[in-house]
């Protein structure tokens, strides 16, 4: 059960790493493409430097951040409906918690087998990406991965649920 455990907050800790530098990319890419658009702007077109991409950049980092923060924080992605769960035994709550953890395992698995397909179609097909040019393979692969890090992080959390009855309460932790 403890390797279990320590798995687990391996990956997350893996997922939110990844999650971070994506959103860390996107900020800079972001800062860069503005402010190149306004100096743009001021020199009124001498300096024609811009970001080339920039919108695909930012779109596909945005894919992986929040791949990478559904991996790391399945745990405590369900919503809690106080008008429905207040009265039911804190057993039956971390029971239908194990049972969504399952449901997650099974989309991550849906979700990589679909990014791991299209990741080798874009192989075989040289599916490039609109404005850079960049192959798509190596994009499916990385989403694919980050979705079989969800499904593992969903099974393993799954599985302590239903051995501990022990979970992530909303409820109880006013967060």
């Amino acid at each position: 059960m403890n390797a279990m455990v320590r798995l687990s907050n391996l990956i997350s800790r893996v997922c939110q790493f990844i999650g971070g530098m994506s959103l860390v990319i996107i900020v800079l890419v972001t800062i860069v493409d503005v402010s190149t658009r306004y100096i743009f702007k001021l020199t009124g077109g001498e300096m024609g430097f811009t970001v080339k991409g920039g919108v695909e950049i930012v779109s596909y980092f945005m894919l992986f951040a929040l791949l990478a923060a559904f991996a790391a924080y399945v745990e405590r992605s369900q919503i809690i409906v106080d008008v429905f769960t207040q009265k039911m035994p804190k057993a039956i709550k971390g029971y239908m918690m194990a049972v969504f953890m399952l449901g997650f395992f099974l989309l991550g698995l849906v979700f990589t087998w679909g990014l791991y397909e299209s990741a080798i179609d874009a192989m075989e097909f040289g599916k490039v990406t609109q404005d850079l040019r960049v192959s798509m393979m190596p994009i499916y692969l990385a989403s694919a991965v980050l979705s079989l890090l969800l499904a593992i992080r969903a099974l393993i959390e799954s599985i302590i649920i239903f051995k501990t009855g022990e979970f992530y309460d909303a409820e109880e932790t006013n967060s």
